[in-house]
């Protein structure tokens, strides 16, 4: 980064996830309050809208998402587990090609619809990965 090989771009967290969606949904941009008045809004389009400026964010266009599910069906329906809902649906939805990594592939119907998180529309590629490491986190406290 520092020798101009990589452009980075700073992101607010929330403003990642919402040009993911925006991406998923077919919307070309955002506006967010978020990033106004820093380094974040430089060279920006900013926009007062109900007497707030906003800035115009434009869809995160990713050409391939990677993404990590617990469960998926062979039509590519993914639940994920936890904190991976975080990020994961969103990002499945703004890849033009995505491909999925499940811990378990189950056949088309084995899912309840009420349960899946990303519907296989978004997803392209499907497979199932093997060999993970669960680490198990010990909770910790001092003594008394």
């Amino acid at each position: 980064m520092l020798s101009g090989e990589l452009e980075v771009e700073l992101i607010p967290q929330g403003t990642l996830a919402t040009r993911c969606m925006a991406a998923g949904y077919g919307m070309p941009a955002i506006f967010t309050p978020a990033g106004i008045g820093t380094e974040v809004a430089v060279g920006k389009e900013i926009r007062k809208l109900n007497g707030k400026d906003y800035l115009m964010e434009m869809a995160f266009d990713a050409d391939f998402a990677i993404v990590k599910a617990w469960k998926g069906d062979t039509m590519g329906n993914l639940v994920y587990r936890s904190t991976a809902r975080n990020f994961n649906p969103v990002m499945a939805m703004a890849g033009k090609v995505t491909i999925a990594e499940v811990e378990e592939l189950v056949d088309a119907g084995e899912i309840d619809p009420d349960h899946v998180h990303t519907p296989g529309i978004y997803v392209h590629r499907i497979f199932k990965g093997e060999n993970y490491e669960k680490r198990i986190e010990q909770r910790t406290v001092r003594k008394k």
